[in-house]
């Protein structure tokens, strides 16, 4: 009697042989889980390690436009026979626009006569090349220029 209530229980083995566990997950089925598991996070882990050098590349692309704006900015503030003094080529600088040897950023400063028949007018251009998804300087840089005469 006792035997049989252990039986119906499921704590006695069945005379004949094993039987097949009543609940739980076999070692398929969990091992399954586990690699369906594994290939999402690393699918999550690509999107946000991807969209992280996005805003990277956005900020520093920001940054980039900011140091020509401001570098264009401070030129207005010159007097118009000193511009050509601001002329510069491919100098470092950091993100606030400084000189700075170790600077990320690369800055050109072009001033040139601009003709189109209007006397006394020249031509600021602004280059700053900027750090690209791979860390390594952009081919193409972010440039802003203006016209400045000697009226302003």
């Amino acid at each position: 009697m006792i035997n049989k209530l252990w039986r119906t229980v499921g704590l006695v083995r069945p005379v004949g042989g094993f039987s097949r566990p009543r609940g739980g997950y076999t070692l398929v089925e969990v091992m399954v889980c586990s690699v369906i598991f594994v290939i999402f996070c690393i699918f999550f882990m690509n999107s946000a390690i991807a969209s992280m050098r996005s805003q990277q590349l956005a900020c520093d692309y920001y940054k980039a436009m900011t140091i020509a704006r401001n570098r264009i900015q401070r030129a207005s503030e010159f007097a118009y026979s000193s511009l050509l003094l601001i002329n510069e080529n491919q100098v470092q600088v950091d993100g606030k626009g400084k000189v700075d040897s170790s600077g990320i950023y690369r800055r050109t400063t072009i001033v040139s006569a601009f003709t189109n028949g209007t006397p006394n007018l020249l031509q600021i251009t602004v280059q700053v090349y900027y750090p690209d998804a791979q860390r390594n300087m952009s081919t193409k840089p972010v440039e802003l220029s203006t016209l400045i005469t000697d009226k302003m």
